[in-house]
């Protein structure tokens, strides 16, 4: 028997993270523009490279917590579902936010008990900023394939 999915809720949830991105890319600029002033312009080289580089070491992690919860989502979708099914797909959904909280509790902690260093707190929250994105990212692209597949 086929699998009727609904898929509203996510489609407003894809909706959502777009704002949720330009937010995060407003606040990189803002934050970007403001080192730029207070700086040289070789420090701020350094602190982008820095920035980049641990952008890639973080991405596939990132690429991976965020495809495993689209498919959670687009598995939570399905009409009818039993309720341990739900049940078990409701843990999950917990379990990954309590994970997505403290990420972003530890890099607020690790931006304030940063150096003073401008650069330092730039690139830590730079990383931090560029990481949600590319959650964001990831999500609503893995969510939106698994959805066209499955409809």
């Amino acid at each position: 028997m086929a699998q009727v999915f609904d898929f509203t809720r996510l489609r407003r949830l894809t909706i959502i993270h777009v704002f949720v991105q330009a937010f995060l890319l407003i606040l990189l600029v803002g934050t970007t523009s403001v080192l730029l002033g207070k700086v040289p312009s070789q420090v701020f080289m350094n602190s982008v490279i820095r920035v980049v580089v641990l952008q890639l070491i973080l991405f596939y992690p990132v690429y991976k917590l965020a495809a495993s919860d689209a498919e959670r989502e687009v598995a939570s979708a399905v009409t009818g579902l039993p309720a341990e099914e739900m049940q078990a797909l409701r843990r999950k959904r917990v379990f990954s936010d309590i994970l997505k909280g403290a990420l972003i509790i530890f890099f607020f902690t690790f931006i304030l008990r940063a150096p003073g260093a401008p650069q330092i707190q730039f690139s830590i929250l730079a990383v931090f900023l560029l990481s949600y994105l590319a959650y964001f990212q990831c999500f609503n692209s893995v969510a939106k394939r698994l959805m066209r597949t499955k409809s």
